[in-house]
């Protein structure tokens, strides 16, 4: 078994996206050691941050050897951690409104702010929960005035007949 906070060991920190991926991680672990379904729960509980672990301690399929009734029930303290409610609407919109406190002042932090923006639009184009207009919008808000000033200045410029609200 890897030592808990190596660079090797599987990591969760609590965020939702990360609970499937983590689990998967203990998965293939456990298997290549052959564990038994109550070492396996043993081991989760041994990578997961002390404040999860307490609380996963809690279940009482923590007291069951079977690892299965056990991912059940961690997957019940994490609505949304599977199927088509991985992102929302308003997490798209938080990120605007956190992002558009913050200039940006280099391609990194523009690429960055990309990512985070392409990780959760494209989940909800894919589910039919956002529309092209909005997603084009919302990526426009996100970006901290002065910056959102210069970009519709220069849309203003290149694009004569085209209307600012669509």
């Amino acid at each position: 078994m890897l030592l808990r906070g190596t660079d090797t060991a599987p990591k969760f920190d609590g965020m939702l996206v990360r609970l499937i991926p983590f689990l998967e991680d203990i998965d293939a672990i456990a298997d290549h050691a052959m564990l038994t379904d109550e070492q396996w729960i043993k081991a989760a509980l041994r990578y997961v941050p002390i404040e999860e672990a307490e609380t996963w301690e809690m279940l009482d399929e923590a007291a069951l050897p079977d690892w299965k009734k056990f991912i059940a029930a961690v997957k019940l303290l994490y609505p949304g951690c599977e199927g088509d409610h991985c992102f929302t609407h308003t997490d798209l919109e938080n990120l605007c409104a956190e992002q558009v406190h913050v200039p940006m002042t280099s391609q990194e932090e523009l690429g960055q702010y990309y990512h985070k923006f392409f990780k959760i639009s494209r989940h909800l184009i894919v589910k039919k929960k956002l529309t092209d207009l909005e997603h084009d919008r919302l990526f426009l808000d996100g970006f901290h005035v002065t910056a959102k000033t210069a970009i519709m200045r220069q849309l203003e410029i290149k694009l004569t007949d085209h209307h600012p609200d669509c």
